[in-house]
């Protein structure tokens, strides 16, 4: 994975900026085996936050091809990413 220079989204309310890496993608892959690697998120299923920071790139997630360059959100340092609920219900 490169380490990009950081990149800021604007975003309306003044919240934190995010940064992202790149990454190649390699035969084979899916933003799902992606998010999974541990110097990425080390859990599947964040894939989503992949998909949507390359919406710009693909239509759906399935249609990953090797060589492509995925931007990979980080967030600011001092934030912590939230955790998933991975299905778990609430009562």
């Amino acid at each position: 994975m490169e380490q990009e220079e950081s990149e800021t989204e604007a975003a309306a309310g003044g919240a934190a900026p995010t940064h992202y890496d790149t990454y190649m993608v390699q035969k084979g892959e899916s933003l799902w085996s992606i998010a999974a690697k541990p110097e990425i998120y080390g859990k599947a299923t964040r894939w989503r936050r992949i998909f949507d920071a390359n919406r710009d790139l693909l239509k759906s997630p399935d249609r990953l091809k090797a060589g492509m360059k995925l931007k990979i959100p980080r967030e600011a340092a001092g934030d912590e990413e939230p955790e998933d609920d991975e299905g778990t219900f609430k009562k």
